[in-house]
């Protein structure tokens, strides 16, 4: 019977790679399944989206022996660019041992799935989400939020005609910023919540207000004036679109007697409005 070795290797070596990357990835994945995905339309190349905005109608009172009146609207257009191309890439000796080892094997790569799964992700909250400014709301002092800062934030979610309470809104936080909901009686104390959670007693806060409320490094904590320490958002506020999912290529290098794996992705994101629409349904929390 013939041995396994690098070379006959060659063929399958990728594919377990791709799966368990890809795999590691997708647990990582939040605000990526938390916006609008327009993947299906680039799976077939280009590097640009058009996604077409339609203007919102008013309907007009019809009067007795008189002629509709006919309107014409000029449309405007999101461009969502892919130009996001992201790698991870290692160099690892006698991979077949490496494959023989399973907690080895995983950990390489868990590592190269998170590490893809983050940029997409830092990219989303930091360069999309965070440049939001239509919707401001300042803080008092950093990182410190009280309730009725967070119900100015939603105010002009419904001010902009958007329902928080759908199920597709979401709360982000730095971790200073989170902290300091911990500290609303509002949100932690169980005669108030009038649910069956028990954030003093598990340390987390699910939701608040009816959002969901996650905790993230995306965000800073650090007191800058100006920084974005928590965002509120819709799923219809960023536009996203993958061109292809984690992709693994590998190649044997003779000269160091290692695999070469390099794991790649594309992708794209962008805001539905203009930054500094009122419109927008993206709250940004700043400090002052």
């Amino acid at each position: 019977m013939a041995n396994v070795t690098t070379t006959t290797a060659a063929n399958f070596i990728p594919e377990l790679w791709r799966d368990a990357i890809l795999d590691y990835a997708e647990r990582q994945f939040l605000l990526r399944n938390q916006v609008l995905d327009f993947s299906s339309l680039v799976a077939n190349g280009g590097d640009t989206l058009n996604i077409p905005k339609v203007t919102e109608e008013t309907a007009a009172a019809k009067s007795a022996d008189t002629a509709v009146t006919y309107s014409a609207n000029t449309d405007g257009v999101v461009q969502l660019s892919l130009d996001q191309h992201q790698y991870e890439a290692k160099r690892i000796e006698d991979i077949v041992k490496v494959q023989e080892s399973a907690d080895l094997f995983n950990a390489y790569a868990k590592s190269i799935g998170y590490s893809l799964a983050k940029k997409i992700e830092n990219y989303i909250a930091v360069d999309v989400l965070q440049a939001a400014t239509g919707n401001d709301v300042t803080l008092t002092a950093d990182n410190t939020f009280t309730t009725a800062l967070i119900r100015s934030g939603l105010q002009k979610l419904l001010d902009a005609g958007h329902d928080y309470t759908d199920g597709d809104h979401f709360f982000y936080c730095s971790p200073a910023s989170y902290m300091s909901l911990l500290s609303l009686g509002d949100f932690t104390e169980a005669q108030k919540r009038g649910d069956d959670e028990s954030p003093l007693a598990s340390g987390r806060i699910i939701n608040a207000y009816g959002l969901n409320v996650y905790p993230s490094v995306d965000w800073d904590d650090d007191g800058g004036t100006g920084d974005e320490t928590a965002t509120i958002f819709n799923r219809n506020s960023v536009y996203f679109a993958q061109q292809f999912a984690p992709r693994v290529q590998s190649s044997y290098d003779i000269d160091h007697l290692a695999t070469s794996i390099v794991a790649d992705v594309l992708f794209g994101a962008a805001l539905s409005h203009a930054a500094n629409s009122t419109a927008l349904g993206v709250v940004n929390f700043v400090n002052p």
